[in-house]
């Protein structure tokens, strides 16, 4: 395959198109409570990552953050009350959540199924770790996956976009100051996830 964006036959298979798109946003606000979210809603950065929420507090939180133009993705894992399968992706999906973020791919199957945009976190602690990432992006090839921790991100990526150049990467975990965010984007990555409310700038 020749220039990242393009996809060969085999790869198609795996990775049809989400129904929505993720944003070109270079930094995500990773929001842990709903301080945060107050926050998140009145700063620059256009994607949100919910971390928190449950069924009663989801619905109104995305409704208010589709109000403000933000993409809200939420990571699953993280949430309360909800069950980690299709029927909570279905849930999240008829509250008009742009994607789902999850470290399980058959979390991500599922939010492909309903047209979300799908984002798999690997902790890429070591090569084993890093090499079984690989190994399931054979099984199912997200919209993007965020290495954690950030600074391992650039390093990843190059394995990663051998085989899948049309893969965005996003890097999260760890990033302390606005010089990290600049190498991380100039080392190639694509976008980074701070839950550090000082470096929401752009």
């Amino acid at each position: 395959m020749g220039s990242k964006g393009t996809l060969r036959q085999d790869e198609q298979e795996i990775h049809p198109p989400s129904g929505k798109t993720l944003i070109e946003a270079p930094i995500i606000a990773a929001v842990n409570d709903l301080k945060a979210f107050e926050i998140a809603l009145e700063s620059p950065p256009r994607a949100v990552y919910l971390l928190t929420g449950n069924p009663l507090s989801l619905p109104a939180m995305l409704r208010r953050a589709a109000e403000r133009g933000k993409q809200c993705l939420v990571n699953i894992d993280f949430l309360d009350g909800l069950a980690r399968d299709k029927f909570a992706v279905e849930f999240l999906a008829s509250h008009d959540v742009a994607g789902i973020v999850s470290t399980r791919f058959e979390i991500l199957k599922a939010a492909r199924s309903f047209g979300l945009i799908t984002i798999q976190r690997t902790f890429s602690l070591d090569t084993a770790a890093v090499t079984a990432t690989v190994r399931s992006l054979s099984q199912f090839l997200p919209d993007a996956v965020e290495v954690l921790p950030a600074m391992a991100a650039p390093k990843v990526s190059r394995r990663l976009l051998e085989d899948h150049p049309g893969l965005r990467i996003i890097g999260g975990g760890l990033i302390e100051t606005v010089k990290e965010i600049e190498d991380l984007l100039a080392a190639g990555v694509d976008a980074v996830s701070v839950s550090d409310q000082r470096l929401w700038l752009i």
